[in-house]
């Protein structure tokens, strides 16, 4: 059986109208697998939710490519502060995935072309149906590349009104394939770790490393070699259940683990427990 594209997968998913025309400022390479890109915006940049994806359109593929804005809606808009609107886009090397293969090309090759890209997706900050007010604690849940929609959603509070008045957990975890590395080779833990730690939210991090096979610089970030377990979830949400949300995403196995165990046997509203599978 063929695998399902983007758009397929997501048909049922809200999409905007509207498709942008971007182009490719920067590439920063992560690690061997993960890159990160920059799309430039024309004034006066576009609006967003954090956690939406983008269907990107590139010139010689038939079918958009489907991939999560890790950045913040501040960042894409023009303003005195934002000079150069932009949107963000962490994008892991994957041979079956035409969108991928093609943005693994040189850099030289990429650089300053044109990207049209169009807004969708439904997992999104604030909660829909969840009133903002009195919501107390927000617990994020991410499972390896799972991480790019919360990183979103998790700046996106740092940089509102809510960042003095929730609490946020941020439970990430991620596979060591025995290659040593430091902070700056796992996606986002830099940024993640950073908010907390110059006390843009209150709050924390927990780190937990699978395959972990040797010595890690973590530095300040302490970590844990297993994998999250629902108990960690529910050690994060404390006494909140009733003025709290979940996120999860992360490979369908975790997702489905986490988003039945909280509703099942942790006894939160459906509504409050949000997750999308990374496939």
């Amino acid at each position: 059986m063929s695998k399902e594209s983007h758009t397929e997968r997501t048909a049922a998913e809200p999409r905007d109208a509207t498709l942008h025309s971007t182009t490719i400022a920067s590439i920063e390479e992560i690690n061997p697998n993960i890159r990160i890109f920059r799309l430039a915006l024309p004034p006066p940049g576009i609006k967003f939710l954090p956690g939406q994806w983008l269907d990107v359109h590139l010139p010689p593929l038939p079918k958009p490519g489907g991939f999560t804005i890790t950045s913040t809606p501040f960042k894409a808009l023009l303003s005195p502060s934002n000079p150069n609107p932009h949107l963000e886009l962490a994008i892991q090397r994957s041979p079956s995935n035409p969108a991928a293969t093609y943005l693994y090309q040189p850099p030289s090759l990429l650089l300053n072309t044109p990207v049209s890209v169009r807004v969708g997706g439904s997992f999104v900050f604030p909660p829909p149906g969840v009133p903002v007010v009195p919501l107390r604690r927000v617990v994020f849940v991410a499972g390896g590349v799972g991480v790019n929609p919360l990183v979103s959603m998790l700046c996106s509070i740092a940089e509102g009104s809510l960042a003095g008045q929730v609490d946020v957990r941020f439970l990430y975890s991620t596979r060591d394939a025995g290659v040593p590395r430091d902070v700056k080779g796992i996606l986002f833990l830099e940024r993640i770790a950073g908010v907390f730690k110059e006390g843009r939210l209150k709050g924390g991090l927990r780190l937990f490393l699978t395959g972990c096979e040797v010595e890690w610089e973590g530095g300040d970030v302490k970590f844990e070699k297993r994998r999250i377990r629902l108990e960690d979830v529910e050690e994060a949400l404390d006494e909140e259940k009733e003025d709290a949300v979940v996120y999860v995403c992360g490979l369908p196995s975790m997702t489905d683990e986490f988003v039945d165990g909280l509703v099942a046997k942790s006894g939160m509203e459906e509504k409050r427990v949000l997750s999308e599978k990374w496939w």
